[in-house]
């Protein structure tokens, strides 16, 4: 386990993640970054980046930089993308945050062994969770409304409700 110290108790999460703490760093955009997820992974919990513009280039730099802050180098870490639907029956003011580069997003996420990935905005397209799925990522997905919990679970992803809902 990533923590020096010993694990008070075991969950589903701690065991999921070999992790010593039941501790979830959500990935939260500039709010927390990098130094912040590698803080929680290096005391025994996950942390997740997240960010809502990143390019290929920027989750590879930030994965570096979380990277270069572990302890224990095979620490479990998440990425977190917003992928809201767009085009479609889709809300009009949804845009495509990933600006057509999903599938580099996610061969630099599968590249860079991350442990999770969290879909905090929308669901995320059937063949990426397989891909995901094929290398061994687990695969997140918060929801804000009851509706989407169908939508997630037929793209084969668990849901957890957003704090405020």
């Amino acid at each position: 386990m990533p923590s020096s110290s010993p694990p008070l108790f075991t969950t589903p999460l701690t065991r999921l993640f070999n992790i010593s703490h039941p501790v979830m760093l959500a990935g939260m955009s500039v709010a927390a970054g990098p130094t912040l997820a590698a803080a929680v992974t290096n005391a025994g919990g996950i942390g997740v980046i997240g960010g809502i513009h990143y390019t290929p280039r920027m989750l590879q730099e930030a994965i570096d930089d979380l990277k270069s802050q572990l302890e224990n180098k095979d620490a479990p870490f998440g990425v977190d993308l917003a992928l809201p639907q767009v085009g479609g029956h889709a809300r009009k003011t949804n845009y495509d945050y990933t600006k057509g580069q999903l599938p580099a997003l996610t061969d630099i996420i599968i590249k860079n062994k991350a442990a999770l990935f969290v879909c905090a905005v929308g669901v995320p397209p059937k063949d990426m969770v397989d891909k995901l799925h094929a290398a061994g990522i687990l695969v997140m997905n918060m929801v804000g409304h009851p509706k989407h919990v169908h939508k997630a679970l037929a793209q084969g992803t668990p849901t957890f409700g957003k704090p405020d809902r």
